[in-house]
């Protein structure tokens, strides 16, 4: 009792100090300051407390503060935890009302964004709340909510960067850096980890660094070592009109850069997987020091510029290089041009000109012969960074999220080049292969109509006919809104249930079920193609939906499967949209998969008590 009493002495520093404590909740100093008046006041008053308790809950926000301007945490910490509510409450309702599609309109997600729009802090908000679903501890728990998550976090990711594009796009010349670009289609792209311009900004420093003490030990009366660090700031934050160096200066700066990063550094064309997305991931091309072309000629321009070096992006048609010349500024040398040197950075930065030609197969020509080219602006170097991108989506190597990644793609291309016909077509194609609305593109091709030349402008026209008849049948199909779920009841024939873990007897590959139908219903057309009559039971038998583990989507007749002796969780981009949680035997399907089979608890179950018994 007298050291209850005795608390009451102690100072407020000294109880505020008590109530940082990582031990102590938010709702904990909540308590404390309910018991009495003094209490009471502190807690509320102490703007120090508050600030704690909001960085210990989320310190993954701290960031986003002026800490220098004078907030109320207290406030802040309400309306974040206000903010997670509502967010979870209307992240709660997706599966019941996108149970059947496999892709969702951007208007289908506008609530998120109004939620955005309407909060201060919402974008830095839900990305949090979004980072805390996908990284929970429980790996195999939530699993729905985490798939949704997915979707929310790629619609507000990319709604976001479509204001930083334009943004950038708004930018003078001098401030359209190319990995400002190449940073905003990494993040495009790759919408469930975080890739800032700070931190692949700094990437760049530190081997900007690396190249000046190489520099130092070989050359150390270079003029750069005197020069101011303002100066070389002001190269890192905008590009610049030409090499700040006499010709041999420059020469020395490169030489260093290419030894720094190709021999030291490790920095490596890619061609094992030349096609793989993540080559145009400049995070990833900075992280596992190989690349493709562009990517690696935007590292090296961004270094070099930084090192007061002019470097030029060309787009060649079947190659892209950088090209140095001395000057750049014709008045300062007597208004004759000096030569270019083209710099191959796909082949270990070879330096090139149009008499020597590098050596990518004796029955290729070089691509700069004959040709006279304009050195390529940061603008198009990213339209054509998402054309490349476009064909790796495509390559059936990658099948794993193929669908989302083309999306990604495609509407990368579009925020890009809005203008361009044939991926308005490939974009409008997808969104009617997955029932989507095509709000988003109608209104751009009825406004570039006009400028379009005769026969661009046909082509224009069909295009719009065929969103038309496609949109009014859309809007009939999903004026029901929700579409209900019809139960499908088991018979004496079919054996297994949803959420199996099972294996193919015939390719040996694992797969979970999350679906089935009681005879083959299948067109005959593919009966015909995967060989069904040549089965024992050819199409008179259950034949099942599964999600393979090598992230295909496949239709396997009974015959073919059985329980697989060691089941394992499948890493598949779709398992979330049908499945709650794995429970190492088998997965536990989700609210709305439950109701479409729900007598297939009773036998999962079984089979599940079987497998443990073994």
């Amino acid at each position: 009792m007298a050291s209850d009493v005795l608390i009451l002495y102690f100072s407020n520093e000294v109880l505020e100090y008590i109530l940082e404590s990582e031990v102590l909740s938010a709702e904990d100093v909540c308590n404390f300051g309910s018991t009495c008046t003094k209490f009471s006041k502190l807690v509320r008053n102490s703007n120090k407390i508050w600030k704690t308790k909001f960085i210990q809950r989320w310190p993954d926000l701290q960031d986003i503060f002026d800490h220098q301007r004078p907030y109320s945490w207290q406030c802040l910490y309400q309306t974040r935890l206000q903010f997670g509510k509502d967010f979870r409450h209307l992240m709660a309702g997706m599966s019941h009302r996108f149970h059947k599609q496999e892709e969702m309109s951007s208007s289908e997600l506008s609530d998120f964004g109004k939620m955005i729009r309407d909060c201060e802090y919402g974008y830095a908000f839900m990305v949090n709340e979004l980072m805390s679903i996908e990284h929970s501890d429980d790996k195999y728990s939530n699993l729905t909510q985490k798939y949704y998550a997915e979707k929310v976090m790629r619609y507000i990711r990319q709604e976001h960067l479509k204001e930083e594009w334009q943004g950038f796009l708004a930018l003078d010349h001098e401030d359209h850096l190319l990995e400002k670009g190449a940073v905003l289609v990494a993040q495009w792209c790759q919408p469930m980890i975080e890739v800032t311009y700070s931190f692949i900004a700094a990437e760049l420093d530190n081997i900007a660094m690396e190249v000046k003490r190489k520099l130092r030990v070989e050359h150390g009366n270079h003029p750069i070592f005197s020069t101011s660090d303002d100066k070389l700031k002001s190269w890192r934050n905008k590009n610049i009109s030409d090499n700040q160096w006499k010709p041999s200066e420059s020469q020395q700066i490169i030489s260093a850069m290419c030894s720094v990063l190709f021999q030291d550094m490790g920095f490596h064309s890619n061609d094992e997987m030349y096609y793989s997305a993540v080559n145009s991931y400049i995070n990833k091309v900075l992280e596992y020091r190989r690349g493709i072309p562009i990517t690696l000629s935007i590292v090296f321009e961004s270094v070099a510029r930084r090192l007061g070096v002019k470097c030029e992006p060309v787009s060649f048609v079947a190659h892209f290089l950088l090209r140095w010349r001395e000057k750049y500024n014709t008045k300062e040398c007597g208004g004759e041009l000096s030569p270019y040197y083209y710099i191959d950075v796909f082949n270990g930065g070879q330096f090139l000109t149009k008499r020597s030609c590098p050596r990518y197969s004796p029955d290729r020509q070089c691509p700069m012969r004959g040709i006279s080219v304009s050195p390529a602006t940061p603008l198009q170097v990213i339209e054509r960074l998402a054309n490349n991108l476009g064909v790796a989506g495509r390559q059936r190597s990658h099948v794993i999220g193929r669908s989302s990644r083309m999306r990604s793609f495609l509407e990368l291309h579009y925020l890009v080049n809005p203008s361009d016909l044939n991926c308005i077509m490939h974009l409008a194609r997808f969104y009617m292969l997955y029932s989507m609305d095509l709000s988003d593109l109608m209104p751009t091709i009825v406004k570039i109509q006009d400028d379009l030349e005769p026969r661009a402008r046909d082509q224009a026209k069909l295009i719009v006919q065929m969103m038309q008849v496609y949109e009014t049948r859309h809007s009939k199909d999903t004026a029901c809104n929700i579409p209900e779920i019809e139960p499908k009841l088991r018979n004496e024939n079919i054996t297994y249930a949803v959420g199996m873990i099972m294996q193919h007897r015939l390719f040996n590959y694992r797969c979970v079920i999350y679906g089935w139908d009681p005879l083959c219903a299948a067109s005959e057309n593919w009966i015909r193609q995967m060989g069904v009559p040549n089965l024992t039971k050819k199409n008179h038998q259950p034949f099942y939906n599964v999600l393979g583990e090598d992230g295909s989507t496949r239709y396997a007749a009974q015959e073919n499967l059985e329980v697989a002796v060691e089941p394992v969780y499948l890493n598949h981009m779709d398992v979330g949209r049908y499945f709650d949680k794995f429970c190492k035997t088998h997965y536990v399907p989700n609210a709305e998969k439950q109701m479409e089979y729900p007598q297939d608890g009773e036998v999962r179950l079984r089979f599940a008590a079987c497998a443990k018994s073994m």
